[in-house]
């Protein structure tokens, strides 16, 4: 038996020896960890997920440095149809239009933190009133003519501003505007949209983490079902899908204690880690059914179960650490971060498997041991009230 074995023989030992103080040092671990939860956050600057010591990158960080790294919003100002009034806008030429954009435009550039607004406002700016005949002239000009479309149902007004990159401060961001365009007076018939880059971004963020949480209920769900069927069990289905919980409580806890926050590529991994590691639980409990069906004594089916499946997904789990760990060397961050995600969370359902599940298994059976036993006292209790009273 060479030393892996041996060790693994031990383990088993202990666990059956010490499974209710395993199973409290595992509820223990499992809450230390369970606090990083709560510091888990996710990064939706794009750019940090790039590698900035290439030079295109270390030139466009220089240049943003001298310069500035502004962003550009864009308010899209379109005709709406579904407005039925005779007084509703139906180009969006009209006079009552271009008075909305001159008074937008002013108060925008009253921010301090807009550096520059440029619409078709900017060509009337100043006057007090304008008229069909002066927007019909202003348009002759091309420059002017490029902030409509060509059936002039919409019309564009580019906001420049230096938002920062955070989720947070594009929201903010987003919101001032908001408030601006709804204090803005507006005719019957037109309505007004925000986009540009950073809305488009915090916009796939948050679609992200809603389909992030979406996908590890659906992921959790049918898993934990088609255990259900396959074991014929509800109860060993659980014994299967709890250690494998643990084991994504674990990654997602290490990760908010060690600062590690969640991007674009790691979203979404949690889904991933309980496909990935739910065939190391399903391996211990079935060998461990095999050696019990075989009259087997509790000890002896635990130390052939953790000696020979141990020794199979210890192997197994590692090349998939090892796969997914060289991602760490990619030139890309997010694809570092990817693998070392990755990797962390099958180790830790590699973990879970060897030391979460034989213990919840022994638990397990104990417990139905000790429920059936007195099951059977209550019963033969009753049956000798029985006897007694027939006598």
């Amino acid at each position: 038996m060479d030393p892996l074995q041996k060790s693994l023989v031990r383990l088993a030992e202990m666990q059956r020896k010490h499974a209710k103080l395993l199973a409290v040092l595992v509820i223990i671990f499992t809450i230390v960890l369970g606090i990083g939860l709560k510091d888990l956050t996710i990064n939706s600057d794009f750019r940090k997920e790039m590698p900035k010591d290439l030079p295109i990158f270390a030139l466009n960080d220089r240049i943003s440095a001298k310069f500035g790294g502004e962003d550009t919003v864009v308010i899209a100002v379109q005709i709406d149809d579904s407005v039925d009034l005779k007084s509703a806008v139906r180009d969006i030429r009209d006079p009552r239009v271009i008075q909305s954009l001159i008074f937008l435009d002013g108060v925008l550039r009253d921010e301090s933190s807009i550096s520059s607004v440029t619409s078709p406002a900017s060509f009337f700016r100043g006057k007090s009133g304008v008229t069909p005949e002066e927007i019909t002239q202003t348009l002759r000009n091309p420059q002017a003519n490029a902030f409509f479309s060509r059936n002039y149902k919409m019309t564009l007004m580019y906001i420049t501003a230096d938002i920062g990159s955070g989720e947070e401060q594009i929201k903010n961001f987003d919101e001032l505007i908001q408030k601006r365009i709804d204090y803005t007076p507006k005719p019957p018939g037109v309505k007004f949209g925000i986009t540009g880059g950073p809305t488009i971004r915090t916009t796939i963020f948050d679609l992200l983490k809603s389909d992030a949480v979406f996908t590890l209920i659906v992921a959790a769900v049918i898993i934990l079902l088609l255990l259900f069927v396959m074991e014929g069990s509800y109860t060993r289905g659980l014994l299967v899908f709890a250690p494998l919980s643990l084991g994504l409580i674990w990654t997602m806890g290490t990760l908010g204690w060690l600062g590690i926050p969640l991007s674009v590529a790691t979203v979404g991994l949690s889904s991933m880690i309980l496909g990935l590691g739910v065939e190391y639980g399903v391996f211990m409990l079935s060998r461990y059914t095999e050696e019990r069906a075989k009259n087997n004594g509790q000890l002896d089916s635990l130390r052939t179960t953790v000696r020979g499946i141990g020794s199979a997904i210890i192997g197994s789990g590692l090349t998939v650490i090892v796969g997914f760990g060289v991602l760490a060397f990619a030139t890309v961050p997010m694809i570092q971060h990817l693998g070392e995600t990755l990797a962390l969370g099958i180790a830790f359902c590699l973990l879970a498997a060897l030391f979460v599940n034989p213990v919840f298994i022994l638990l397990e059976e104990d417990y139905e041991y000790w429920n059936t036993h007195r099951k059977l006292e209550k019963l033969a209790a009753k049956k000798e009230m029985h006897t007694q009273r027939g006598r």
